[in-house]
């Protein structure tokens, strides 16, 4: 049976819940708003389904050599209203006209996050674009798995771990009609940090949050915006420098789950069909595919992801390079690194105090990042003048 001894070794993707016949696993919310499996002894047979389903136990066998590709939607509303370029709308779009039915993250009424199956298209502008959370999923893998044995074809979007968690479920035989995506993953941040933020937000603002973009593009794809309409018509849109919860997320980053700091899922090529992610970077690459309204970083894995991708091409700008942008992507091969050690202590003022009162005092302050910044880059220029003058002596 699953027993979680350390929650580093725990990804909490749920396949464990699902795969249990006899309703012996349920999930605990710790202190931190994560949750992890908790077996009922007196229910469990220990028939050790839930261990042969754990994507932290088996991973699936990765693939051949991908391919990496940056495109965007020709489509200027689908790719402004995306995170990046827009690409995982056009597959979804394609997959729905096909009779697919698509799974992925959507907000729900509380503002928290989880999982979907539908054959309904006119809900892919919930499921688009980013949400930096873990997703619930329990119940997603039986779902899939009964449309998968009625002979429908499914689409699955979510993390590494998710994905893997998937087809350990279904197993291979029947993953034949199941196309699956992932994404270069920052690690999942904790629901409970979330929903505080928004409740600050909310008190601020006096109403409800009717509508919300992680990755709103108002003042650009570069400077990514946290954008949140209220049911009173007022709008919140600061950018990742300025809004607390993507800058607690990027500069301090010691709210994401445990598991995301020592991730089992890096490295290429993955299990997953496809995967996609933002491609940062793309205007010193190739300044043609970058007007910061969105680039998407695509990495075909598969034959099977080929097949989905090519169905999508006569609806987006794309170009293909070498395998070496993907080697050198930090977020595709390293774990999530916490910049501050104040975690246990972020977590215990959390419980007492408003969300922005707990950024002023655990966040790292904005003027010391900035100096940080400047300081980095004027040691790169000045390494950089170094080497100049060091070939320049070693060629006279």
């Amino acid at each position: 049976m699953i027993r979680i001894v350390d929650k580093i070794s725990c990804c909490g993707c749920n396949a464990c819940g699902d795969i249990c016949a006899h309703n012996a696993i349920d999930f605990k919310i710790d202190k931190e708003g994560f949750w992890y499996p908790e077996v009922d002894t007196t229910k469990c047979v220990d028939c050790g389904l839930c261990e042969k389903v754990c994507p932290m136990l088996h991973k699936n066998h990765k693939m051949v050599s991908p391919q990496v590709f940056g495109a965007y939607s020709n489509d200027e509303t689908i790719r402004l209203e995306s995170a990046s370029g827009g690409i995982f709308s056009e597959l979804a779009s394609t997959a729905f006209n096909d009779g697919w039915v698509v799974s992925g993250a959507i907000y729900n009424a509380d503002h928290s996050v989880s999982h979907i199956v539908t054959p309904d298209a006119t809900l892919l502008p919930q499921i688009r674009c980013s949400k930096y959370l873990q997703s619930d999923v329990q119940g997603i893998y039986k779902q899939i798995a009964s449309e998968l044995k009625a002979g429908h074809k499914v689409l699955f979007c979510g993390t590494p771990c998710q994905v893997h968690a998937l087809k350990n479920f279904v197993g291979e035989k029947r993953q034949e009609n199941l196309t699956t995506i992932d994404l270069f993953c920052h690690g999942v941040n904790s629901p409970k940090v979330w929903l505080k933020y928004m409740e600050m937000l909310e008190k601020q603002f006096g109403s409800k949050a009717v509508k919300i973009k992680m990755r709103a593009k108002k003042l650009g794809w570069h400077r990514f915006s946290m954008q949140i309409n209220f049911e009173n018509g007022k709008e919140y849109c600061l950018d990742k420098s300025k809004d607390l919860f993507l800058y607690g997320f990027l500069r301090a980053g010691n709210f994401c789950r445990l598991s995301c700091y020592e991730c089992q899922f890096k490295g290429f090529p993955q299990a997953a069909d496809l995967t996609l992610a933002d491609f940062w970077g793309i205007e010193k690459i190739d300044p043609s595919m970058d007007q910061d309204k969105g680039t998407s970083f695509v990495v075909v894995n598969t034959e099977k992801g080929a097949q989905l991708f090519d169905a999508i091409k006569c609806k987006i700008v794309y170009k293909q390079y070498s395998a070496e942008v993907l080697a050198n992507r930090k977020d595709a091969n390293n774990s999530l690194v916490a910049r501050v050690d104040n975690r246990d202590e972020f977590f215990e003022a959390l419980d007492k105090l408003p969300f922005d009162q707990v950024a002023k005092e655990f966040f790292p302050k904005r003027k010391t990042a900035k100096k940080v910044s400047i300081i980095r880059k004027a040691w790169q220029k000045m390494k950089k003048a170094c080497r100049l003058v060091t070939e320049k002596l070693f060629h006279m």
